[in-house]
């Protein structure tokens, strides 16, 4: 059995996460504040590789404007929100629709309504920020017909637990390999008038367009904005935050309007590039909601390599973060 082969690290985060899961059913919503802590600071103890990333990410990204012990409180409230996190979706009182109605706040749905008005679909471009499934399970709660561009976790039961978990919540699961089988799943999905939620921010181990990123070029998917173009779907910038304690706000932001050229791989990577500055827009906004453990610089180039300037009409399409 190859998901036996993953390690005794990957094996004892399951189990671990069984027990956690379990617990969460008898304990009552008042508990999670408590224990999403507390696992938030047991994270904090046991991520030396994650942590040294994060730092990592943080100075390549903001480099000399925040002093090391900002970085580092910065990581440190990222882990704590991490064990947050992990405490709301395994609590079924909490991830009940009347809950989430209370807890994640919902702006900008007229922007959805008004792209689905079109019959083509709508893509909400997010990213890994805040509590970012409470999205999907608002919106499947809610009767939205949507699906997520999922990489699955190299730890097949991970894997699993996290189907099992969207489906519970009405949203569809779309694997990100093969890529023309995800495509085309993608687009179904946009042609029957769905909602495809896509990740811009993670890293592209082989190929991809090189888009700006915090002063660096960084490969990015160019999926999103190939299915926009195919399906005449639009794209809806869509965060979400903490705001405090358990309270989130979900924000659907208007329509992204690139200036096009008619030359498809022109429009593909303005699109792309549009969307890598809208995440890292909402990342300096609010910098300690970004999943800063990700590994999204490591294959960065300076921008003399890549040889291409920003045209201006492409900054201007990025949209202020609410």
């Amino acid at each position: 059995m190859k998901w036996a082969k993953r390690g005794p690290g990957a094996w004892t985060a399951f189990v671990l996460l069984g027990h956690l899961y379990l617990l969460l059913r008898v304990v009552p919503e008042s508990s999670i504040l408590g224990i999403g802590r507390n696992l938030g600071k047991a994270i904090l103890l046991l991520a030396g590789p994650r942590k040294r990333v994060a730092l990592e990410n943080l100075r390549l990204a903001l480099g000399d404007s925040l002093e090391p012990w900002r970085r580092r409180e910065i990581m440190a409230r990222l882990m704590v929100s991490l064990g947050l996190n992990l405490a709301e979706l395994g609590h079924e009182g909490f991830m009940s629709l009347g809950s989430l109605r209370r807890r994640a706040a919902l702006q900008g749905l007229e922007n959805l309504e008004r792209a689905l008005e079109r019959g083509s679909g709508a893509i909400l471009a997010t990213a890994h920020f805040g509590n970012f499934p409470l999205i999907l399970a608002r919106l499947g709660l809610e009767g939205y017909p949507i699906g997520v561009i999922i990489r699955d976790p190299r730890h097949r039961p991970v894997a699993e637990f996290l189907d099992n978990w969207r489906r519970r919540y009405g949203v569809r699961t779309v694997k990100d390999k093969p890529k023309w089988r995800s495509a085309k799943e993608g687009m179904a999905l946009l042609r029957s008038n769905g909602v495809l939620t896509v990740h811009t921010d993670l890293n592209v181990s082989k190929g991809g367009l090189f888009v700006p990123f915090f002063g660096h070029w960084v490969p990015s998917f160019a999926g999103p904005a190939l299915m926009s173009l195919r399906t005449q779907a639009p794209i809806l910038p869509t965060f979400i935050r903490r705001v405090h304690g358990l309270d989130h706000r979900i924000v659907i932001m208007p329509q992204v309007k690139p200036p096009l050229t008619g030359k498809k791989e022109e429009d593909v990577w303005r699109i792309s590039a549009i969307l890598s500055l809208q995440t890292e827009m909402a990342i300096r906004k609010y910098p300690d909601q970004w999943w800063w453990i990700h590994r999204r610089f490591r294959k960065r180039r300076p921008e003399k390599d890549v040889g291409r300037p920003i045209p201006q009409e492409v900054l201007d399409a990025v949209l202020p973060v609410p």
